[in-house]
């Protein structure tokens, strides 16, 4: 098994959604509560990496053991492809998880304890996600859990490794990063509605049809601004960060998702749209935040 094999089962286009609530949590922690670790950075960026990766490979799979991913192309999927077997994907999760799991371990002797508790929750949730009698992933609420765990959960989480504290601002923070990450499932479902279908799922798009799931990733991006504004009203964020939120934010690529079929065969491109909207988003509001702790 190549690089490009592990490249592959990782999903790396899916590998933001771990990254920005690292990043977001940890320059927040500096702005409001003056505290930062950067060796703490890094890690958690590496443990988040792994845990994503595995994640996606727990759910890749559970998916071809019971024959979901046949009617998927090798292209994206590396067990369909033949390009691994489902003993080395095992090996892989078990690695990774592994190495995450010292990371917190670590983290959780400099800190608290309680980071090891989120940890296990989260590690339950990426296993329901993809296994039992009725799997996450087959039900309609996955982009909420996704959301409320990795968005609301993890940044929360990086806030208190870095400043020891956790309160109401905090979670409010937390928000638009659990909106997007919710919309990046939810871009995926779109993509993945025929084949999801046919193999017994009832994702979100599924339920409200696909229309009316395109309507809700435009509410989706569009909220993203309009909590960003709230958050400043509240006086959690400052009124700097509008700026760079503004000029940096692609509204046009929110015309460009509406401009052609959401499938299988355009699915790289609708995941390449959501990420650069979270990544510029996030990127923006960090800005944001950089600038107000510097002056």
């Amino acid at each position: 098994m190549g690089f490009k094999t592990i490249i592959k089962l990782m999903d790396i286009k899916t590998l933001v959604a771990g990254l920005v609530p690292v990043i977001l949590g940890s320059v927040y922690s500096k702005y409001a509560f003056g505290k930062l670790n950067a060796l703490y950075v890094i890690l958690l960026a590496i443990a988040m990496i792994l845990i994503q990766s595995a994640t996606n490979m727990i759910n890749d799979y559970f998916d071809y053991k019971r024959g979901a991913d046949s009617n998927k192309s090798g292209h994206e999927k590396a067990l369909v492809s033949g390009e691994t077997t489902s003993k080395q994907v095992l090996l892989i999760i078990v690695l990774y998880q592994f190495i995450a799991l010292m990371i917190g371990i670590f983290l959780a002797s400099q800190t608290s304890y309680y980071i090891l508790l989120v940890a296990v929750i989260g590690g339950l949730i990426s296993i329901l996600y993809a296994f039992g009698p009725l799997p996450i992933s087959y039900t309609p609420f996955g982009e909420i859990i996704s959301g409320v765990t990795m968005g609301i959960g993890i940044t929360t989480t990086v806030i208190y490794i870095q400043s020891g504290i956790i309160n109401l601002n905090t979670i409010l923070v937390a928000i638009p990063t659990a909106l997007f990450i919710g919309t990046i499932l939810l871009t995926n479902n779109l993509s993945d509605m025929k084949e999801d279908r046919e193999a017994g799922r009832k994702t979100l798009p599924i339920i409200i049809g696909r229309k009316n799931a395109e309507k809700l990733w435009i509410i989706g991006v569009i909220m993203l601004l309009v909590l960003t504004f709230c958050l400043v009203l509240m006086r959690i964020y400052p009124v700097v960060v509008l700026a760079p939120v503004v000029l940096i934010y692609p509204f046009k690529l929110i015309r460009s998702f509406l401009s052609y079929e959401k499938s299988i065969s355009t699915k790289g491109r609708s995941m390449g749209l959501i990420g650069q909207i979270g990544l510029k988003y996030h990127l923006s509001v960090t800005i944001g935040l950089l600038i107000a702790i510097i002056f």
